[in-house]
């Protein structure tokens, strides 16, 4: 029988959630992104942006009005909302992206209408099918290309929901990317070297060390979407 709670003192530490008290939160059901780096849209309209105040009316709401993630309806309380992902509420006119700040709490910040149809996705995999490349992004999506130039660990700017690439972020020397793992999570930096598994970061007049798993490439000299707060 699949679970549709988790015990409070045992969810992910990214979530910013009241953890004595009350016993279990609303689980999100699985999503192309590891459970630290996503929550249920329930959670999100009720401990993020205080919309609802119980799972009664998040079923309520998620029936009747249009919550968009990523463009897409959403009818399911448990369906996931990860990082980078937007929500985007137009009866009230409000939309979200997903991020995950210096105090690496994932939380919703409000964009503008313009932003809520893109997105910024990093290349997991890649793979050649039936001739045409396929490009693994880490949020479960698969785009295919004839081109081969796309590198994992490169990002492709996309409009969601139809996934069209408009730009290629390639993960390189002088790249500014964004934490969202590790010791330094929440800080934009740009690349100073590339070593093997890991990067040298150059932020706010910092330089440190890092794996590069823990690099999202947004942009060269600003990123190409707010992401940050």
């Amino acid at each position: 029988m699949v679970k549709r709670h988790l015990k409070r003192i045992n969810a992910p530490k990214t979530w910013k959630i009241q953890r004595r008290g009350i016993k279990f939160t609303v689980k999100s059901n699985p999503g192309g992104l590891p459970h630290n780096l996503s929550m249920s849209i329930s959670n999100v309209l009720k401990h993020e942006l205080g919309i609802v105040s119980s799972t009664k009316e998040v079923k309520h709401v998620v029936l009747v009005e249009d919550i968009l993630v990523n463009g897409r309806k959403v009818k399911d309380y448990r369906f996931p909302v990860g990082f980078t992902d937007t929500v985007s509420i137009p009866k009230v006119n409000k939309y979200y992206r997903m991020i995950i700040g210096t105090d690496g709490i994932l939380k919703p910040l409000q964009i503008e209408k313009e932003e809520a149809g893109l997105k910024i996705a990093k290349i997991v995999g890649k793979s050649l099918v039936k001739g045409k490349i396929q490009l693994n992004l880490f949020d479960g999506r698969n785009i295919f290309f004839e081109k081969q130039h796309y590198k994992v660990k490169d990002s492709v700017f996309i409009t969601i929901p139809d996934v069209l690439v408009k730009e290629h972020l390639s993960f390189e020397k002088g790249a500014l990317v964004l934490l969202y793992q590790g010791k330094h999570i929440g800080k934009l930096g740009k690349i100073e070297n590339i070593k093997g598994t890991s990067i040298v970061v150059k932020s706010d007049g910092e330089t440190f060390e890092t794996k590069r798993d823990f690099a999202l490439v947004v942009g060269k000299d600003k990123p190409l979407v707010k992401m940050t707060e």
